[in-house]
């Protein structure tokens, strides 16, 4: 067929002719369409809507598949982009020309090599010559091509930098608006592209015209794509934009002020954001626009609407309730305080908020609630003490007389409830809960009632059950009266809004409770079956699927015994249920609700959910292996062709380049995974005729790159699945572990998520502790050294980072909380590799240690004293590992760990004291021999480190513990050590308690010294007995011994020894009543 036939008929309004025309177009090789499509846009004798399509195809195939660009005769290549120049210059067409543009721009972006050549050095040419102002709409053409790749020039940039920064400039200052404000978007786009800091700062000069085209931009209201280029800088390169900061605020506060349409009033404001979340630094110092922005932003927020239809509409709340305006204000305001922190913004919240709450006008009150919801998240810090007084602040306003006001009080006590947990929950229940419940009664007003559910939810899902329980008998008597009325609503209205929150309502509350939830269980759970059996159609498919959920959570919450009263009609119900998935459209809500019921039930009945594995696991593993939609496009593609109402997200890879992935499914794929998780970790054998085909379908996603839980899950199943078919012998195990571990090790060196990489790593400790020695090949043991030093090379690189920012200008409190929080993060790596070696050298012993030297300098180097000090707590460990499990070869160690060691017994950490005192205990037990030298001097610095350790947080006593622990060893195994002087001291520092495989070792040792009737432990005339009878008491009051029986039966044979004799009651005396309580208790 003619190419031009073909591209008439891809325009047609049949669909079978169009379809037919695709599939001949997408047989053709671009070295067949290239020629045509270049032809055809140039033909002038062909209609505008084919050279357009044309142009279009040409681009779309570029994008697609560069790659094939190479394949093309070279004739063929330059011809067509001989002719593209050409046809550029010559076509009159506005539209066709931009889409020629375009199509020359991914041309062009498909001519540029790995090292950054461009082998098509006629357009550079071209591109430069085009700079005439007396030819405005070339000019225009070529500054486009460079905004759409402003890599074009290529390796030789810096050769031409000078130039291109005229190009923008002459551009920007002549009389043309439309060249001008090309020149912006293209200088906008070039320097984003730019990775090096001193290269941009070379175009520095341009900015003050940039601004000036901006503001005759916004003069004129003409287009909105300049203001976006601002925010494109805002996002990608803050710091060019400090020289212009404070005019530019300017200009966005005024803009945000004036008589203009209102998205340019949300892009102004869209511009203040994202500034302040990329360069919040900057913006911070700037503090005189602080409260004006606050202001604005409040402003914004109570332009809504007083719409008498709000409280009928039968939704749930969501952002559609309010103007754009509102939304934009409350989201703006969030992330404002999220980015700049609370000591910004909190102040300012608190000096406009407090009039806002007096005003008459319910839109401010309004305004004001949602605001104090807004910035909980980032004033998270700086709320916390003022709690009680925000709180006292918006409980009135649960009783105020517009409904829209109760709702935002509602809403901000929810978000609250889940920004301050468990510190609201345990501190101020008492205000808030009683405030809520007498909302569930307000029928009248459906959408307020709801959202008093909603809070009811986020307040009690991390509230301790202990607090609940004060008031389940108040909650419960709410709960059943606004769940009738929401079924009745639903029966004689078809309203469902109160129905669906009650049921995910009663559905937390029950999860919260637990056990103390079963006597209400008779209450709720015959209504429920009802609903589940009755919730057919299709607007109550949410409402069906919610249901099932809160069934479940009952179930899980009163247990099997209670709920297998119910559990045949609820399973015969689900099975119903589930037999018509296949009915279901893609997006129907009950699948992710069955998903996760499954979960549940298999948790309540355990063991016997086995026979229902063959209905339950299928439907999970075709959720799981659901291949999301993907697209790389350009920037136009994006905005015409992907609408993020139909579940398209992207991501700008570089230049004006997006990968697309379509989101449907994808949530419901990441429960299925979650749920395979579940079945094979609590059903262990009885998940075993699924584990294979489990783990093809599970491993490949360690890569699945669009959604950071499916990797998590995917690494979280490895040792599960390992588990589940051992009984089928080892070759079995081998078999899938040969699969797994390829892959698991491919995985994890190409994670981008510290998280996940800390996750898949914990994964392959129990995989080698599970499958012990031997169970890596010699290029894997290899493999795994590289994934350890490169892991702790790449938290050297960061640490390096984080060292330069706190010494860049720009550098704060607030810099350094974040930073703090990266500490965080590699400090969970180290944690990790830590884990690992401990893992290996458990498993493996003396055996490990070939590997273990190719690492050597790496923990070696952790150790050295420029490195932060839990760098030198997790190498010590790794050291403490060697001492534990290949003791026989410490020695030849020793200058590398020993005197670090002993130089961190008094470190200022706490973490990295407890790593040494813990090593020097182990190499007492199992090395003394080659480190007697060593001792003394560690038992007086072990002396020193509990002495001086008087803080009482967790890190210090665990650290204290392990020192106390290791003077015990070294007294036990260590022969001339002056137990006359150190027994009598050690025993001041009893009871261990907190560290409890310390406290098996220090109880153990103090048994043999008092079965040894040992005087420097009883005291003279034994006057040490009450004391040691105190120690006893608290070792069992704080279940110390829990794990060591033995150990705790001589402490209690020591005790009734003492109650036998006549010095039982005068000991007693000096006890306290927990300790008496405790040892008259276990001695009955």
């Amino acid at each position: 067929m003619e190419f031009n036939a073909i591209l008439s008929n891809l325009l047609s309004e049949d669909n079978t002719t169009r379809k037919t025309a695709e599939e001949q177009l997408n047989t053709l090789s671009l070295s067949a369409k290239l020629p045509y499509l270049v032809s055809t846009m140039g033909n002038a004798g062909v209609a505008i809507s084919s050279r357009d399509l044309a142009a279009v195809l040409l681009r779309r195939a570029l994008l697609q598949s560069p790659d094939e660009l190479s394949q093309v005769d070279p004739t063929v290549t330059a011809s067509c982009r001989s002719q593209l120049l050409q046809i550029i210059q010559s076509e009159s067409n506005t539209s066709l020309r931009h889409k020629i543009c375009d199509t020359i721009a991914e041309l062009a972006r498909a001519s540029i090599d790995e090292n950054d050549v461009n082998h098509w050095p006629q357009l550079l040419t071209f591109l430069f010559e085009c700079c005439d102002t007396t030819k405005p709409e070339l000019y225009q053409n070529a500054l486009h091509i460079i905004r759409v790749v402003p890599a074009v020039f290529g390796v030789q940039l810096n050769s031409v930098l000078e130039l291109v920064s005229q190009m923008f400039y002459q551009a920007m200052i002549s009389s043309h608006q439309a060249l001008a404000e090309e020149a912006v978007t293209a200088t906008s786009s070039f320097i984003i592209s730019l990775e090096v800091p001193g290269v941009r700062q070379r175009m520095n000069d341009l900015l003050p015209h940039m601004i000036s085209v901006l503001e005759q931009n916004i003069q004129s209201q003409s287009d909105d794509t300049v203001l976006k280029s601002f925010i494109d800088l805002a996002e990608h390169r803050p710091k060019f934009l400090r020289p212009e900061l404070v005019k530019l605020l300017e200009l966005m506060a005024k803009l945000m002020q004036a008589e203009v349409e209102d998205n340019w009033k949300q892009l102004s404001l869209e511009f203040v954001v994202t500034f302040a979340e990329n360069g919040a630094a900057m913006l911070r110092k700037l503090d005189k626009f602080h409260s004006l922005i606050i202001e604005l932003c409040l402003n914004f927020m109570v332009q809504i609407e007083d719409d008498d239809d709000w409280n009928t509409a039968d939704e749930l709340a969501n952002d559609d309730d309010s103007s754009s305006m509102t939304v934009s204000g409350e989201t703006a305001l969030d992330r404002l305080a999220n980015a700049l922190g609370g000591k910004a913004v909190l102040p300012h919240i608190i000096s406009i908020i407090p009039k806002m709450l007096t005003s008459a006008d319910w839109k401010h009150r309004y305004g004001a609630l949602m605001a104090v919801s807004a910035i909980a998240e980032g004033c998270e810090k700086q709320m916390t003490p003022i709690l009680n007084d925000v709180i006292t602040c918006v409980l009135p306003y649960c009783q105020d007389s517009h409904p829209r006001v109760r709702y935002a009080a509602c809403n901000a006590l929810g978000q609250m409830s889940s920004d301050f947990s468990p510190t609201i929950q345990e501190k101020f229940h008492d205000k808030i809960i009683p405030s809520l419940l007498p909302i569930l009664d307000d029928f009248k007003n459906p959408r307020v009632l709801t959202h008093a559910g909603a809070a009811l939810v986020n307040f009690c899902e991390l509230c301790p059950k202990s607090v609940l329980s004060n008031y389940l008998s108040a909650i419960i008597p709410k709960l059943e009266a606004s769940f009738k009325f929401g079924l009745s609503e639903l029966v004689d209205k078809g309203r469902k809004i109160i129905i669906e929150q009650m049921v995910t309502t009663l559905a937390t509350v029950a999860d919260a409770a637990e056990e103390l939830f079963a006597p209400y269980y008779p209450l709720f759970m015959p209504n429920l079956k009802h609903l589940m059996s009755n919730a057919v159609n299709k607007e109550h498919r949410l409402l069906r699927g919610k249901t099932i959920e809160c069934i479940s959570f009952i179930g899980l919450a009163v247990g099997k015994e209670m709920f297998m009263q119910d559990a045949h009609e609820i399973l015969d119900c689900l099975f119903k249920v589930q037999s018509e998935q296949n009915t279901w459209e893609p997006d129907d809500p009950q699948a992710s609700y069955m998903i996760s019921a499954w979960a549940r039930i298999c948790k309540i009945i355990g063991p016997e959910f086995v026979a229902y594995l063959p209905f339950v696991v299928q439907p999970l593993i075709q959720a799981a292996s659901i291949k999301p939609e993907i697209a790389i496009v350009d920037s136009i593609d994006a905005e015409q062709n992907y609408s993020e109402d139909d579940g398209w997200e992207f991501i700008t890879l570089a230049d004006q380049q997006k990968f697309g992935i379509k989101t449907a499914g994808l949530d419901d794929k990441c429960t299925a995974m979650q749920m395979l998780v579940v079945y094979a970790k609590d059903l262990k054998e009885g998940f075993i005729d699924y584990a294979e085909p489990v783990s093809k379908i599970m491993v490949p996603h360690l890569r699945f790159y669009f959604h950071e839980l499916v990797r998590a899950a995917a690494a979280e199943i490895i040792p599960h699945l390992l588990e589940c078919i051992q009984s089928k012998g080892p070759d079995a195990v081998a078999a899938m572990w040969s699969y797994i571990s390829e892959k698991l090790l491919e995985a994890i060196p190409l994670e981008p998520d510290s998280e996940i990489t800390g996750i898949m790593i914990s994964s392959l400790c129990k995989c080698i502790e599970l499958l012990g020695l031997n169970c890596f090949t010699t290029e894997q043991y290899t493999k795994i050294v590289d994934i350890i030093n490169d892991q702790i090379e790449t938290c050297f690189l960061k640490l390096k980072k984080r060292h330069d920012k706190r010494l860049d200008e720009d550098y704060d409190e607030e810099v350094e909380d974040e930073l703090e929080a990266e500490d965080e993060e590699d400090d969970n790596i180290m944690r990790k590799i830590a884990d690992l070696m401990h893992s290996l050298f458990m498993t493996h012993g003396s055996a490990l240690l070939p590997f273990f030297d190719q690492l050597l300098p790496t923990f070696t180097n952790m150790l050295s004293s420029d490195k932060p000090s839990s760098y030198r707590q997790w190498s010590l460990c790794v050291f403490d590992d060697l001492l534990d499990f290949a003791s026989e070869s410490a020695i030849k160690y020793q200058s590398h760990f020993l005197q670090p060691m002993l130089d961190s017994i008094c470190n200022h950490y706490p973490p990295t004291r407890q790593a040494a005192a813990y090593g020097i205990g182990i190499m007492a037990v199992n090395c003394s021999k080659d480190f007697i030298n060593v001792f003394e001097g560690a038992l007086s610095s072990l002396i020193v480190s509990v002495q001086g350790a008087t803080e009482v947080d967790m890190p210090t006593i665990h650290a204290k513990d392990n020192a106390i622990s290791a003077v015990a060893k070294i007294c036990r195994h260590i022969d001339g050590i002056a137990l006359d002087t150190v027994l009598p001291l050690w025993l001041s520092w009893l009871p261990v308690v907190e560290d409890k495989e310390e406290a098996s070792h220090v109880y153990t040792y103090l048994c043999d010294l008092i079965e040894r009737n040992n005087a420097s432990i009883l005291g003279a005339n034994n006057e040490n007995v009450p004391k040691i009878l105190g120690i006893i008491g608290d070792v069992i009051s704080e279940e110390v011994l829990t794990n060591n029986d033995l150990v705790l039966q001589r402490l209690l044979a020591i005790a009734r020894h003492v109650q036998a004799s006549d010095v039982w009651d005068s000991c007693l005396q000096y006890l306290s009543k927990r300790q008496q309580v405790a040892l008259t208790n276990a001695l009955r």
